[in-house]
């Protein structure tokens, strides 16, 4: 592919540049290697349905993992982690480094053979050969990360590389556990994953306070919202700060610096004006998504103290926040990468309100008020449900839209 001038081209990795094209025209041919977004999305949404489906039947003993597989509740964690958001990742920072450099990382049999290796890995750790999923996991952290710096090198982006710095870090927790894994070793085998998660709320956080007031002016008619300079680092910094206070400092303190990053996260969200773009789904569902995250980081202070499971912040970032802001870009950029309209259908919108609902039923079944086994049983299962059909209903709107060449004409 060739490259264009440097001076055409942002050089801020987390913008997105967003096709308006305004009609539709007949698609031919097979499109689903030619960017990253495209086969990772749809695995992605594949895979997150189907292993929360077969996360319910654990749960419920109807189906079980292999006796040479990891524990279930190990499973769980660590595949929505790895398994789903980092694919998601994957396929947005395939996708963005392409666009903003005008090299290809990787297009047809390459990005095919990155694919296949995180697939494989998927399926390795169902059927608990763990060593074969530890070396798939592992050559696809390796082969995404060779790509992504292939581009930056050539492309002379030198300010991007802490993202590419941010995917070592995965990678490198996957390793780990894996290692633990392997080792036989159960305890804090969920540290890697935990910390991982955190690494994600980091990227929601600095990606956010990027895109989201963008994509808020740009979507809804005479809003101006209310960003000073000062949230670029202290947004980051507080929630950084937070993060680490929650793993290594005492719980008064970890409290105290929780709360602090919660309402300056809180304080940002407000001057995005949230309650102005209700009538406008592409955005509201970003918005939605933000506000879990000074809701998780209240709870993790909460969860310091001892007052509430540790399980409820992470579901409340997990489900609600990632889960809403991963499903507002995989519609919004699939949309714009396929040379359609930013416009939400009834599909983006069923999609956005099973997440939502799918979160706070989550968070509900963690809540320390009292509830039978039964009540939280039921919570389970409704959350779990919504969100595979909601990312089933994903499926059945882009798949055909993915698979197919953009409909402008354009590469991609």
């Amino acid at each position: 592919m060739k490259s264009v001038k440097k001076t055409s081209r942002p050089s801020n990795l987390l913008s997105i540049k967003e096709s308006q094209a305004r009609r539709e025209r007949p698609m031919t041919g097979f499109g689903l290697w030619r960017l990253g977004f495209r086969p990772f999305y749809l695995g992605a949404a594949l895979f997150s349905s189907s292993a929360i489906l077969l996360w319910l039947g654990l749960l419920s003993g109807v189906f079980s993992l292999p006796e040479t597989s990891i524990n279930a509740v190990s499973w769980h964690a660590h595949e929505m982690v790895f398994g789903f958001a980092f694919a998601i990742i994957a396929g947005f920072l395939l996708t963005a480094s392409n666009n903003w450099t005008g090299i290809l990382p990787a297009a047809g049999l390459p990005l095919a053979m990155i694919f296949t290796t995180w697939l494989l890995a998927r399926l390795f750790i169902i059927l608990g050969n763990i060593w074969l999923a530890a070396a798939s996991d592992i050559t696809f952290s390796l082969l995404l990360i060779g790509a992504l710096f292939r581009v930056f090198w050539q492309s002379k982006l030198w300010k991007n590389l802490p993202i590419l710095g941010l995917v070592v870090l995965m990678s490198s927790c996957n390793a780990w556990f894996y290692i633990k894994a392997t080792s036989n070793e159960t305890i804090n085998l969920l540290y890697p994953v935990e910390i991982t998660l955190f690494v994600i709320l980091q990227l929601l956080v600095v990606m956010g306070g990027r895109i989201i007031p963008n994509f808020t002016q740009n979507g809804v008619r005479g809003i101006n919202v209310w960003k000073p300079s000062i949230f670029i680092i202290a947004t980051p910094t507080s929630t950084a700060l937070a993060v680490i206070a929650w793993f290594v400092l005492p719980p008064r303190l970890a409290f105290v610096l929780c709360v602090i990053a919660a309402s300056i996260n809180l304080v940002r969200w407000l001057g995005w004006k949230p309650w102005l773009t209700l009538k406008h789904p592409m955005v509201w569902v970003l918005q939605l998504g933000y506000l879990w995250i000074p809701i998780a980081l209240v709870l993790m202070g909460l969860e310091a103290l001892g007052i509430v499971s540790r399980s409820l912040p992470i579901h409340a970032l997990a489900v609600g926040g990632m889960g809403l802001i991963i499903a507002g870009m995989i519609t919004r950029t699939a949309m714009g990468h396929t040379g359609r309209q930013i416009v939400a259908s009834r599909f983006e919108y069923t999609f956005f309100v099973l997440v939502a609902i799918s979160g706070v039923l989550r968070v509900s079944a963690s809540m320390p008020i009292h509830l039978t086994p039964y009540h939280i049983n039921w919570l389970l299962l409704g959350s779990g449900l919504l969100w595979s059909l909601g990312f089933l209903t994903y499926l059945y709107r882009y798949t055909p839209w993915l698979s197919r060449p953009r409909i402008d004409g354009n590469p991609g």
